[in-house]
C-alpha cells in the first residue's frame, strides 16, 4: 500500500448459496465454491490490513437464502471484526429483503450496512478521530427498483476525505428493472470513485474521477461469465488519482479457446491439437496461483477431412478430453463445431444437383448476402430455432443466463452447420457427383 494512501479491498455478488454450474461430478467440492472464495477474499483483506472492505450487494442468492448463506457470511465478518476492520455493505436485488435480517443478527462492531429502505445514507471511516474517508451507500428495498436511485442522492460534498459511493445498479441501461443509472449521473456526483454491484463480469466502467467499476462475482457462476474473477483493491492516495487493481482469487475460470484443425484429418489427431491449444492458453494466459479448475469451451474452425465426425462425435470430446496442466485441472466445458469441409466450394457449385444447391447457400452465407436468393430457407432455419429455443428442456438454461430469444443471425449460423453437415454426407454418399 502506498503511504498515507487509503487501501480498501471490494468485492460484490457473492451468491453465497449458489454453486459454479457445469462442474464435473468427479471435481465437484466446497473449494470450488463462492463460500471458499469469500473467505479467501476475507484473508486477502487480513492479510493486506487494509482500511475497509466494500461488499456492493447480492451477499445472498435468491434461490438459497439465508440458511446456507448466513454461516459463511457470519464467519467471515468474525475474522474480519477480530482483525479490526471495518466491512461497509450494501443490498442488491436478490438480498434485499434477507440482508438486513442476517446484518442485523450478527454480532458485529465493525459492520456498516448502508442505504436503509432505499434512502441514501453516508458513513465516515475515522482514524485518530480524523475523517479518513466518506462512504455513501444505497440498497435495494425491493426486488426490482424501475428509477435511478441518484435522483434522490443528496449527500454533502466535502473536501477533508475522499467520498466513496457503493451501489448496486445496471449502468447504462435504460429500462432496466434494477436501478438503472447513467454514466453521465455518476459524474455529476463528488465522489472519488463509484463501487458497483450487479454485472458479474469485472471491469472499470469510467477510468478517471470518479472512477466507476463493476468488481464482477468474485467467483464465476457459469460460462457466460469469462476471464480472470476475485476481488479488487482501490487506493486512494491523499493526492492522486484512484487506483483499482484485480485480485484473482477464483479458483474457477470459464474461457473460450479457437483451435485451427485445417488440415486435420481425424478425431483423434483433433483432440491432440486442441488439447496443445489449450495447455498453451493455460500456461501464457491464466494467473493460476488461485485457480484449480479451467473450464473451457473450444470454437473449433477451419476446413478438414474430419469435419462430419467432428460433428457427431463432439459430444464425446467434450465428456472424454481433460487433464491437468501444473496445478490446474483442464476440462471442456462445450465443443462448438464450425468447420467446414475441405472441399473446394467455387468449383462445385458449377454443378445443377443438390451439392451445387448448397454449395451455392454457404458462398452465400459467406458474402453475407444471404437473403437475396434464400430469404425463405433463412426463415425456414430461424422457425426450427425458435422451435427448439422453446422447448422445456432450455428452461434451467434460460433461467440461469438470460437467454436471449434466437434472431436472424442464429437462424443463419444454424443454416450454415447443417447445410455444410449434409454436403459433407452427399458428397461421402455419392463421390461428389450428389
Amino acid at each position: 500500500m502506498m503511504e498515507d494512501a487509503l487501501e480498501l479491498l471490494y468485492t460484490g455478488d457473492l451468491h453465497l448459496g449458489r454453486h459454479p454450474s457445469r462442474i464435473p461430478d468427479d471435481l465437484d467440492g466446497p473449494e470450488l465454491s463462492p463460500k471458499a472464495v469469500w473467505l479467501s477474499t476475507v484473508q486477502e483483506a487480513i492479510d493486506r490490513d487494509v482500511d475497509a472492505v466494500v461488499i456492493a450487494g447480492d451477499i445472498v442468492d435468491q434461490e438459497n437464502r439465508y440458511f446456507e448463506a448466513y454461516g459463511a457470511f457470519e464467519d467471515g465478518i468474525a475474522q474480519l471484526d477480530e482483525a479490526g476492520i471495518p466491512v461497509v455493505v450494501v443490498a442488491g436485488n436478490h438480498d434485499f429483503d434477507a440482508l438486513p435480517d442476517m446484518v442485523d443478527n450478527l454480532d458485529s462492531d465493525t459492520l456498516q450496512f448502508l442505504g436503509r429502505e432505499g434512502q441514501w445514507e453516508r458513513w465516515t471511516l475515522e482514524q485518530d478521530g480524523e475523517p479518513v474517508a466518506h462512504f455513501d451507500g444505497w440498497s435495494f428495498s425491493a426486488e426490482h427498483v424501475y428509477e435511478s436511485p441518484l435522483e434522490e442522492y443528496e449527500l454533502p460534498e466535502t473536501d477533508d476525505a475522499p467520498q466513496i459511493g457503493v451501489l448496486h445498479a445496471d449502468l447504462d441501461s435504460r429500462g432496466s428493472r434494477y436501478a438503472p443509472v447513467l454514466s453521465s449521473e455518476l459524474r455529476d456526483t463528488p465522489a472519488d470513485a463509484w463501487l458497483l454491484g450487479h454485472i458479474h463480469s469485472p471491469g472499470i466502467q469510467i477510468d478517471s474521477r470518479p472512477l466507476a467499476l463493476y468488481s464482477g462475482s468474485p467467483q464465476p457462476l457459469d460460462p457466460g461469465e469469462q476471464q480472470a474473477h476475485g476481488p479488487w483493491t482501490i487506493t486512494i492516495p491523499k493526492n492522486g488519482e484512484v487506483h483499482a487493481e484485480q485480485i484473482p482469487l477464483a479458483s474457477v475460470r470459464y474461457d473460450q479457446v479457437s483451435v485451427d484443425v485445417s488440415g486435420v484429418d481425424d478425431p483423434q489427431e483433433a483432440t491432440s491439437v486442441i488439447s496443445e491449444e489449450i495447455k498453451e492458453h493455460v500456461r501464457s494466459e491464466l494467473d493460476t496461483r488461485s485457480l484449480e479448475l479451467s473450464l473451457v469451451r473450444v470454437y473449433l474452425t477451419g476446413r478438414t477431412d474430419a469435419h462430419s465426425t467432428l460433428v457427431d462425435q463432439h459430444r464425446s470430446m467434450e465428456r472424454d478430453l481433460g487433464f491437468r496442466e501444473g496445478s490446474v485441472s483442464v476440462r471442456i466445458e462445450s465443443v462448438d463445431v464450425d468447420t467446414r469441409p475441405a472441399i473446394d466450394l467455387e468449383d462445385l457449385a458449377e454443378g445443377d444437383n443438390a451439392a451445387a444447391y448448397l454449395a451455392n447457400l454457404l458462398l452465400e452465407i459467406e458474402n453475407g448476402d444471404t437473403r437475396e436468393s434464400y430469404g425463405n430457407v433463412v426463415d425456414d432455419s430461424l422457425a426450427a430455432v425458435r422451435q427448439a429455443h422453446s422447448a422445456n428442456a432450455y428452461n434451467p438454461l434460460r433461467r440461469e443466463t438470460e437467454l436471449g430469444d434466437p434472431d436472424g443471425t442464429d437462424a443463419i449460423e444454424h443454416l450454415e452447420q447443417q447445410a455444410r453437415v449434409l454436403l459433407d454426407t452427399l458428397l461421402s454418399q455419392k463421390g461428389g457427383n450428389a
